[in-house]
C-alpha cells in the first residue's frame, strides 16, 4: 500500500522523481552495507581483570598486550607527567612506550634533585620549585627506577615498553584496550612489588576467540616504600 502511494505521488511529476526513489534507495541500501562492514572493521574491546592472591580485585597494577612479531603498530606517542608533590613521585608508576616524552613537574616549594642511577636509561637533573623538565631521549625499554638525591625516602618508576597497548588497572582491578588485529598476544602484569621474575607474569590469549581474560596473581605483593620522611628532617638549604 506504501509503494502504490509513493508511485501515486511521482505521476504528477516529471519523470526525475519517478527513477530517482529506486537509485535512493539503491544508494541507501548500499551505505547500510558499507557502514555494516565498517563496524565490523574497527577496534573490539579485550577487558582484563587482575586479582591478587587472596581473589580481591587489584588497583594500580600495570597491564600491557604484546601483540604477534609480525604486526605493527602505529606509536603512541603522548606525553607522560611525572610530579613530584609532597615530597613524593605521583604516581608512584607511571607508563609510557619508547620514544614517547616524559614531562617532570616539581609541584613541591622546595628543589628535588631527580635521577636513575642504572640501566640504559640512567639520568640525573635538579629541578627547582615550580619547574618543569621534558626529557625526550628515553630510548630504551624496561624500569627505570627514580629516586632523589635530597630526598632519599622518594622512589617511583616509569616503564617504558615496546607495545602501544598499555593500562593500569582501576579501583575494580579491570584494564580495558581497544584492539583492531587480532591475533595472538601475551597479555602481561606488571608491578615493581611483584614477587616473580622480571615483576611480571604472562598469560597468552587469542583475541579472535576470547575478549576477557581474568589473571590471578599466586603471590601478595611486597609491601609499598613509605614515602615519607621518618626522621623528620628536610633540606632547608636552596640545593
Amino acid at each position: 500500500m506504501r509503494n502504490i502511494l509513493l508511485l501515486s505521488w511521482v505521476d504528477y511529476d516529471d519523470n526525475y522523481y519517478r527513477e530517482s526513489i529506486p537509485l535512493r534507495i539503491n544508494r541507501l541500501l548500499a551505505f547500510c552495507s558499507l557502514s555494516i562492514f565498517s563496524l565490523a572493521s574497527v577496534a573490539d574491546n579485550l577487558t582484563v581483570t587482575v586479582h591478587n592472591h587472596l581473589d580481591k580485585p587489584l588497583p594500580n597494577v600495570v597491564v600491557y598486550l604484546e601483540p604477534p612479531a609480525s604486526l605493527t603498530l602505529p606509536p603512541r606517542q603522548e606525553p607522560v607527567e611525572v610530579i613530584q608533590a609532597d615530597k613524593a613521585f605521583a604516581p608512584y608508576i607511571a607508563v609510557m612506550q619508547k620514544g614517547a616524552s616524559v614531562k617532570f613537574k616539581n609541584d613541591d616549594d622546595i628543589t628535588h634533585h631527580i635521577y636513575s642511577p642504572v640501566g640504559d636509561n640512567k639520568f640525573a637533573f635538579k629541578i627547582s620549585a615550580g619547574q618543569e623538565r621534558m626529557k625526550h631521549d628515553f630510548q630504551h625499554a624496561g624500569n627505570v627506577v627514580m629516586g632523589c638525591n635530597i630526598h632519599d625516602w622518594m622512589s617511583g618508576h616509569l616503564l617504558i615498553l615496546e607495545t602501544p597497548y598499555f593500562a593500569k588497572t582501576n579501583e575494580q582491578g579491570i584494564a580495558v584496550f581497544n584492539v583492531k588485529d587480532k591475533g595472538q598476544y601475551q597479555v602481561v602484569v606488571w608491578h615493581p612489588q611483584m614477587l616473580e621474575q622480571d615483576n611480571r607474569i604472562a598469560q597468552s590469549v587469542n583475541f579472535e576467540q576470547s575478549k576477557k581474560l581474568s589473571i590471578k596473581l599466586t603471590k601478595p605483593l611486597a609491601e609499598l616504600p613509605n614515602q615519607v620522611n621518618e626522621d623528620d628532617f628536610d633540606f632547608l638549604s636552596d640545593y
